[in-house]
């Protein structure tokens, strides 16, 4: 026979343990005759939770002395309850098959549905969304960036139920107090260096069997200052040899186009690309098949490169001294401001929305303030 506990917090409240370890709900009253009876409500598995099962019973006390049918109130509980996870559902059933939505669906069935899925939206707490945060960073040994994406993503989740009017309440998230990051990556690449990655992305490509496709994606990001999702969209149709122009899609910018340019890094290795390739394939693929390369799969071939290289003995989380991906724009931009090019170019150069985005590159050009020092001393 169960044994049905109490809730220390709510009168009338009761559950027992399931054999799983869940725990079923029953709320108590004396009904309209003076008797006691007893009624399941649900179990911890759909969502309920002591709280909802308060409310339910204050529900069928006040249809009781309304003379309504309490029973019926409770048969329609499940209705009610909307879970996270039917929140998310809806949510990524309506975004587009990208890249970027298989990775936050990724995010999501990792950090956040088998935690707080099948709780009741309206149940979960600013200590939930804290607990993920600190666990992600602590247990799973994950960066305090990938703890706040966790977050932004309940957070959009949330707010698009909330716009779908699914329910009126207040995003827990707004509460959770993100970490404090530093963005700034002041590392950046000199010439002697570029010169030792060329050198090794020709032995992997050669050791893989990749064709030339590292080669070609970190010459064209370094020779560019494309983002990476950018250069892994060029195709050969972006590809004009005579005029010396390259197509490239700044997806961050809303998926505007803007101009790189061709230069001898690039020249000879580009013109033998694009006789292998038809008009439509894109530039960077394995053995010039024309097939696109996903982020992720450029990301694991080439972060080990890049660590080998130039990461060793630094954290993880060490932002201001690691070499990443992105690395490679940054030194774009760095080169350009080492050899004095005007701060509006490099803006250009870099397709910035905004000058203030560039102008951490201008203390790399104090030449003349370096002359003068050395001139006196």
């Amino acid at each position: 026979m169960a044994k049905y506990i109490g809730s220390k917090k709510f009168e009338g409240v009761q559950y027992y343990l399931k054999a799983n370890g869940e725990k079923s709900y029953y709320v108590r009253y004396k009904d309209e005759y003076g008797k006691l009876k007893r009624v399941h409500i649900g179990d911890s598995d759909e969502g309920i939770d002591e709280a909802y099962c308060k409310n339910k019973r204050i529900e069928i006390l006040n249809a009781q002395n309304l003379g309504e049918q309490p029973p019926k109130i409770v048969k329609n509980h499940r209705k009610q309850i909307i879970t996270l996870d039917d929140v998310a559902n809806k949510y990524f059933s309506s975004k587009d098959n990208s890249t970027s939505t298989h990775e936050r669906l990724s995010k999501y069935n990792k950090h956040l549905s088998p935690v707080i899925g099948m709780k009741n939206i309206l149940n979960i707490t600013k200590a939930d969304l804290v607990a993920i945060r600190e666990d992600t960073v602590k247990n799973q040994d994950l960066s305090k960036k990938t703890a706040n994406i966790i977050i932004e993503l309940f957070s959009t989740i949330f707010n698009s139920g909330f716009k779908d009017e699914l329910y009126d309440a207040a995003n827990p998230a707004i509460k959770v107090e993100k970490y404090k990051i530093k963005n700034t990556r002041e590392r950046f690449l000199r010439k002697k260096e570029i010169k030792k990655l060329y050198k090794l992305i020709r032995i992997k490509d050669d050791e893989k069997e990749y064709g030339s496709m590292l080669e070609i994606f970190t010459k064209l990001a370094l020779t560019t200052g494309g983002r990476m999702k950018g250069i892994l969209n060029i195709k050969k149709c972006d590809i004009d040899l005579q005029s010396d122009i390259i197509r490239i899609t700044d997806f961050k910018n809303g998926g505007e186009v803007y101009s790189g340019y061709v230069g001898k890094t690039t020249r000879k290795l580009l013109n033998q690309k694009l006789q292998l390739l038809n008009f439509n394939d894109y530039i960077v693929s394995f053995n010039d098949s024309g097939v696109q390369v996903k982020d992720r799969q450029l990301q694991t071939r080439l972060k080990p490169i890049l660590d080998d290289l130039f990461n060793i003995g630094l954290e993880t989380d060490d932002r201001k001294n690691r070499i990443v991906v992105h690395s490679l724009r940054h030194t774009f931009a760095s080169q350009l401001a080492l050899a004095d090019t005007p701060i509006r170019q490099i803006q250009e150069l870099m397709n910035h929305s905004n000058i203030t985005e560039t102008m951490k590159y201008a203390k790399l050009q104090d030449t003349m303030n370096k002359k003068a020092t050395q001139n006196v001393f």
